[in-house]
């Protein structure tokens, strides 16, 4: 028998009212995983100075777990009394579960603007499809959706996530895709959606778009700015912006080509991607880029220290040198060429004059043959030099590319950097 004394207690956790609105101003970052989203979110925790962790996922548990309540409670329908199940109060327990979460959220942030930089993965992307909640939550929150071709994106999340099946990957983008085109029409003018490869090309007209659209002052428009400029974190692949991959460009054979089109060329058509791709009329290479430790899966750094491979800019990244005799190489793997035969840079030395450094590349194909080599010597103090090399005609496949500086005259002193100014590969 219930005791009297506990019921209005009781009736308060089992049919509570939902909590007051919060009018605090999060921002929440949105989109598939490998789509742009540590980027945008580095850039504005980073770089604008909101508070925010590097990544999310509350908002995930959140959805999941409303969603596991509406399975479970309209599995028996017509059960009548016959099950326990047909006594609670499901909405009342959605309440209960919404009004925890929010009052976690107003615990970590109590006012102001915060960000929450959450990724999609989960099947049925509970990430993006929570968001009408959350704008039921916070009115104030406005929406990041960043947006990747959905090839690009397939290869870099089998390059990240290696163990996770193909197929998977592609269901988990299309339905990604397929959630945000549905949740975006209830989210009115609160929601900014930004393709991936304009962080990279337009860096400005982003940084721009992002303050009117949150109000930035101009010194957070600058952060952002600079992050897009000089960060690239959780990058994993060679950087191709300007260039959308064919089918066959990404090295897939015939079944992997037919997997992606079932679970894809819906999502494809939605987003507006073409499945054949297209290269915009300004071609800005397959750069090599900085290699965080973070996010750099297929690069490896041999015979220098960490600290002397340091991105300068969007641009430029150093590689040591190391002491007269000792060889620095920074080591790329595992991607394809798409076509691209002619290997440009600028190299140059900084620091007191009198030390010269040797710059090579090295293109290797999947069987570890030399394919292709070249080799500059630049002094410090001096202008920069050109490296360039051609690659032979023909499928290369899979290729390597290993970058190394070596110091052939000394001595080389702490302020002495070797700097590589847009290495990449062009049609």
């Amino acid at each position: 028998m219930q005791d009297p004394k506990l019921a209005p207690e009781l009736a308060a956790v089992l049919h509570p009212q939902r909590r007051p609105a919060n009018m605090s101003s999060p921002i929440f970052v949105l989109g598939s995983v490998r789509s742009g989203t540590s980027a945008m979110g580095y850039a504005l925790t980073h770089g604008a100075g909101i508070p925010g962790n590097d990544e999310g996922h509350v908002s995930t548990l959140m959805q999941m777990v409303l969603n596991s309540i509406e399975t479970v409670t309209t599995n028996f329908p017509g059960s009548g009394d016959r099950y326990l199940l047909s006594a609670l109060d499901a909405q009342g327990f959605k309440a209960y579960v919404i009004n925890y979460f929010q009052a976690f959220f107003e615990q970590r942030y109590p006012s102001g603007v915060w960000c929450d930089k959450t990724p999609s993965d989960f099947d049925g992307a509970p990430a993006v499809r929570v968001a009408p909640l959350l704008l039921e939550m916070f009115p104030n929150a406005r929406f990041i959706y960043c947006q990747r071709r959905g090839i690009e994106n397939v290869l870099s999340r089998m390059t990240k996530f290696p163990q996770t099946p193909f197929w998977y990957h592609c269901r988990s983008w299309a339905g990604t895709i397929t959630a945000w085109h549905e949740v975006r029409k209830g989210l009115g003018d609160r929601w900014l959606e930004v393709r991936q490869e304009r962080m990279a090309l337009e860096p400005e007209k982003v940084a721009d778009e992002l303050t009117q659209f949150l109000g930035l002052s101009s010194e957070q428009r600058e952060g952002v700015l600079r992050t897009f400029l000089k960060d690239r974190p959780e990058q994993s692949r060679p950087a191709g912006e300007d260039h959308e991959l064919t089918m066959k460009e990404a090295g897939w054979d015939p079944g992997l080509q037919g997997v992606f089109l079932n679970e894809c060329a819906t999502a494809m058509a939605l987003a507006g991607y073409s499945i054949e791709g297209s290269s915009s009329a300004v071609e800005h290479g397959l750069k090599l880029f900085y290699s965080t430790s973070e996010g750099a899966k297929g690069t490896s750094l041999k015979g220098l220290p960490r600290d002397a491979h340091v991105a300068l800019n969007r641009d430029e990244f150093t590689l040591g040198p190391g002491a007269v005799g000792t060889c620095g190489t920074l080591n790329y793997s595992d991607f394809r060429l798409a076509g691209r035969r002619r290997f440009r840079a600028q190299v140059r030395v900084e620091g007191p004059a009198g030390v010269e450094v040797e710059f090579a590349v090295e293109v290797k194909n999947s069987f570890g043959q030399r394919i292709a080599h070249a080799s500059a010597r630049a002094r410090a103090q001096e202008a920069g030099v050109p490296l360039e090399c051609t690659l032979p005609a023909g499928d290369l496949g899979v290729c390597s590319v290993a970058l190394s500086t070596q110091a052939t005259t000394g001595p080389v002193a702490p302020q002495h950097v070797a700097v590589w100014h847009s290495p990449a590969f062009y049609s």
